[in-house]
């Protein structure tokens, strides 16, 4: 009985994401109606694997479609504020499946949402500042009360729309910007966690640009940098703003957290670090380098290692006023040859207590779709390939990785052995009226054994994306 409505379920939800894709390309005059690693499309070669630290302050990219292109041209000649502006569009049909089941217990989870988001935002006012907010959505398709929290509506399965970014940019140079308001933050602690319906965005003000050259070998060493403080958290699945505190399960405190961070790039490389301080809750430091290399004859390398170290401050208010303190290693390499890569990845985590993410996803290279592999004195294993299919005309790629972890440190329980084996495929046509689109599904199963019990669980999900830029 489980496996025949799991299948229906899926069988169910692809169909209706191609019905949405036939009524999208169906639209007369327009381009058709849209992620931690899981957020992101699988990489065609080691150049694209990027790391948690390169993503730091990168502003969001528009989309790459133009609904109204003879708009844009007739409006040229008008001021920067209304020829410079922004209005796009990013839709997004989600079906998520989670079980899990030991002797003691069983859950499931289970929702079909759909919805995505309006972003709208101006161009320059006084040659200074722009203007920019956007909407997030989701309403329930299939969403059975009795199997909520699934992340995708709120918990108790009904849908929601909310502002989550309002904000004000002050362009003080052109690749130096003041950001105030309700903003969308990526950075490896602090970021949007977006493998749901709406990503986490943030409350606060930041400074972020770039200094130096172009980055490359010949151009000279690129640095980015960017620090702010931010006061409140919009989880993926509520339709308000807490304090930082009360996100990371303190809720009679009101700090926030400052931010500071830089990443240096030149040729291949980029070394970066990271660090946010929050008063009587918690410190994180977050270093990662990466080297990259090209031996021709397809064959590219990717070599990457990560460092966090976190510890409580002031009151130690996330600990009951004990004070703690924690790390944790991480390296992988990324063989390429082709179309294909070969990943393989170790981390390590401090015995006396697990890694804590209040206001992100993972940033480790051993994180899985399911499992983080990140308790207290676990190592952990990850042994992935990957592989476009555009060699073969296929706009697609699919990937398979395996994680096993273990721990005997006793802040982590009884000894435990962890595994967990993913699948991800992703479709992303490059045809023109097809260019913003992207459908993925994804599969993983873990299981676990402890104390003589095994745990086991799945999870699928079948996500429809599309992104438009309507003006």
């Amino acid at each position: 009985m489980r496996k025949t409505r799991y299948l229906h379920q899926a069988t169910a939800s692809i169909l209706a994401s191609v019905g949405v894709l036939a009524t999208v390309l169906a639209l007369p005059g327009s381009a058709m109606a849209q992620n931690a690693k899981q957020e992101y499309p699988i990489p065609r070669t080691p150049d694209e694997d990027l790391t948690a630290i390169e993503r730091i302050f990168v502003p969001p990219k528009p989309p790459p479609l133009s609904a109204f292109p003879e708009l844009r041209e007739r409006w040229k000649d008008t001021p920067d504020f209304l020829r410079d502006s922004r209005i796009s569009f990013d839709a997004r049909s989600y079906f998520r499946d989670y079980v899990s089941s030991s002797p003691a217990s069983s859950t499931l989870q289970q929702a079909w949402a759909s919805g995505g988001s309006v972003s709208a935002e101006t161009g320059k006012l006084f040659d200074l500042v722009t203007l920019g907010t956007v909407l997030y959505t989701s309403f329930p398709v299939i969403a059975p009360p009795q199997y909520g929290n699934t992340g995708l509506l709120l918990p108790d399965q009904q849908g929601f729309a909310v502002f989550g970014q309002l904000y004000g940019q002050a362009h003080l140079f052109d690749d130096h910007r003041i950001t105030v308001g309700r903003y969308l933050y990526n950075t490896p602690f602090l970021g949007p966690h977006d493998n749901r319906m709406a990503p986490q965005t943030f409350s606060g003000y930041s400074i972020s640009g770039t200094l130096g050259g172009d980055g490359t070998l010949a151009g000279g060493p690129s640095f980015r940098y960017g620090g702010g403080f931010i006061d409140a958290i919009k989880p993926r699945d509520a339709i308000t703003f807490q304090s930082m505190a009360s996100a990371a399960g303190v809720p009679t405190s009101n700090a926030g957290v400052g931010v500071l961070g830089g990443l240096m790039s030149w040729g291949p490389a980029r070394i970066g670090a990271i660090n946010y301080y929050s008063q009587d809750l918690l410190n994180i430091f977050y270093g990662e380098g990466k080297v990259g290399h090209d031996f021709s004859n397809g064959i590219k390398t990717l070599a990457a290692a990560q460092f966090v170290a976190q510890n409580s401050t002031g009151q130690s208010l996330m600990n009951g006023g004990t004070p703690f303190a924690t790390n944790e290693f991480g390296a992988k390499v990324d063989l390429g040859y082709q179309n294909g890569i070969l990943t393989m990845g170790y981390s390590a985590t401090n015995s006396g207590l697990g890694i804590l993410t209040p206001w992100s996803a993972s940033p480790f290279y051993t994180s899985a779709l399911i499992q983080n592999f990140q308790r207290a004195g676990e190592q952990a294993v990850m042994v992935g390939l990957s592989h476009s299919l555009i060699g073969l005309g296929l706009p697609a790629a699919v990937s398979t990785h395996f994680y096993n972890g273990w721990t005997s440190a006793a802040a982590a329980g009884p000894p435990l052995v962890e595994s967990e084996w993913d699948v991800h495929v992703d479709w992303r046509p490059d045809h023109d009226r097809l260019q913003g689109l992207w459908f993925r599904v994804q599969y993983g199963r873990f299981t676990i054994w402890q104390s003589g019990t095994v745990t086991n669980g799945e999870e699928l999900r079948i996500v429809l994306n599309y992104k438009l830029n309507l003006y």
